[in-house]
């Protein structure tokens, strides 16, 4: 499909890193941690990233994602 593998390779990081930051078992984690466990080694660089490929900086997503779990804990 014409990526080079280290995009490939960042693609995967940023998916992972994005299922944590979603995760609540990771919510007491920060944010520049599961960018750093998922390979990032500046914490500028994972935001940069992470912002590139889904729009929004990863403790915005982060929000998001809380907001939505709770959302759907208080409908049940």
């Amino acid at each position: 499909d014409g990526a080079t593998v280290a995009a490939f390779l960042q693609g995967q990081r940023l998916a992972r890193a994005r299922q944590d930051l979603a995760d609540p078992l990771h919510q007491e984690v920060p944010v520049h941690v599961i960018g750093t466990r998922r390979g990032f080694r500046h914490a500028s660089a994972f935001s940069r990233a992470f912002r590139e490929a889904y729009g929004l900086p990863p403790a915005a997503f982060r929000g998001q994602a809380r907001a939505q779990d709770l959302a759907g804990a208080d409908a049940s």
